[in-house]
């Protein structure tokens, strides 16, 4: 009976023990199968959230993962993509799994736009006439990320054109990050002076002696001697006028410097592109002064004459021919060609140089017709030769040039523009 009794008392005992042992035993094992979450631990390198300018590549610096003091990094997987050319919020995630537990992590990269957006006038400053109209000149803006922005423009136009005196046009605009940028033209209303004249020059070829070019035609001029022209304009303050400044003071919605000329080049030929020698282009962009080519436009790439400071314009396509019809002015082919003939030359002409601001008569030779007909394709002026002065009371299909020859000296040609 005592027997029973202690048997009975230490099932009681063992029971519960060996439950303890067994869970005991479950947990061991638990955890050497599937790990113990507090022993795992994961850490970005680096912050958690990055900003990085557009344009520059994101680099990756990873995260470091231990179980206990194992390290497990090798086994981080990482997941996510950053384009660094598009403005965003950009989420990299980073998971690590060991015996059966896992861990997570994320970063935050935040590409932006800083830059601001940048506004081009055509031009800083300008003159108008009391009383005329203001014409915007031309303005654009762009910026790095959305490119053209000039749609967005916004314009504070406070010009009275009835009073004389010096004015503000604020141009305003803001890119898609925020970016804001702003500037001004100042525009100057003027006393009109419709009497006002203007010197056109007209060159034709360029050769320099010096490196042993050889040019035999009268209208061949030194680059030395062109050099010298440019270098007395610059020295006295003469504004070498683009076509458009020009058409525009002919039509007197633009107001020009008193010493203001107007240097014109014909043909297309003797060192004039960069394909026949270069010396014009080159000569222009270093004294930054601008000039006019009215450019036989079928005998030679109009990319050849490729220039900020160069205006291309049509000297016809292909009726530069002399000699080609009797009693006619130096029997110019354009002034006996029909005139369907013509007008389609002009036309041709007009799709190449993408411009009908000006027309330059082959040879100076012209007759009644034949200005209709350059009327008719849509030309606004019409420069022949003359030697004498523009002014805006000039016929604007007949505006004389200065034709610069080789044995005209530097005091000429002081004579030609004061």
């Amino acid at each position: 009976m005592r027997k029973k009794k202690k048997l009975k008392r230490k099932v009681k005992v063992l029971i519960p023990v060996t439950i303890i042992l067994l869970i005991v035993l479950f947990v061991v094992g638990y955890y050497e199968i599937h790990g113990d979450v507090k022993k795992l631990s994961l850490k970005l390198k680096g912050p958690s959230e990055i900003t990085l300018e557009l344009g520059k590549k994101y680099i990756e610096k990873g995260a470091k993962a231990y179980y206990n003091k194992k390290n497990i990094s090798s086994t981080i997987k990482v997941i996510g993509h950053v384009n660094s050319e598009k403005v965003g919020k950009y989420n990299i995630g980073y998971k690590v799994k060991y015996k059966m537990v896992s861990r997570k992590k994320k970063r935050v990269i935040n590409i932006v736009d800083t830059i601001k957006p940048v506004i081009t006038l055509v031009e800083d400053e300008i003159n108008i006439y009391q009383n005329s109209t203001y014409e915007e000149p031309g303005v654009k803006a762009t910026d790095n990320y959305d490119g053209d922005i000039s749609s967005k423009i916004k314009v504070d136009n406070k010009i009275d054109i009835t009073k004389v005196g010096t004015y503000e046009v604020i141009y305003k605009v803001k890119d898609s990050s925020g970016n804001s940028a702003e500037a001004k033209r100042i525009v100057n209303v003027v006393l009109d002076n419709p009497n006002q004249k203007v010197a056109v020059l007209n060159y034709h070829f360029f050769y320099d002696p010096d490196k042993g070019e050889g040019c035999n035609e009268s209208i061949c001029e030194k680059v030395s001697d062109f050099r010298a022209h440019l270098e007395y304009l610059k020295e006295n303050n003469f504004k070498a006028l683009t076509m458009k400044e020009f058409r525009d003071f002919m039509y007197g919605k633009r107001a020009i410097p008193e010493k203001s000329v107007l240097i014109t080049i014909d043909d297309g030929a003797l060192g004039t592109g960069k394909h026949n020698g270069n010396k014009l282009i080159p000569i222009l962009e270093e004294y930054k002064m601008h000039a006019t080519l009215f450019l036989i436009t079928s005998w030679w790439d109009i990319e050849n004459y490729r220039s900020p400071y160069l205006d291309i314009e049509s000297h016809t396509n292909d009726m530069h021919r002399e000699n080609r019809c009797r009693g006619v002015t130096r029997g110019a082919q354009m002034l006996c060609s029909s005139n369907d003939e013509v007008l389609k030359d002009l036309q041709k002409s007009i799709s190449i140089t993408k411009s009908k601001q000006a027309f330059c008569f082959p040879f100076y030779a012209y007759n009644q017709n034949a200005i209709e007909l350059v009327k008719k394709a849509g030309f606004e002026l019409a420069f022949i030769g003359g030697q004498k002065k523009a002014t805006r009371n000039t016929d604007k299909y007949h505006i004389p040039r200065y034709a610069i020859v080789k044995e005209a000296t530097l005091e000429d040609f002081k004579h030609y523009v004061n």
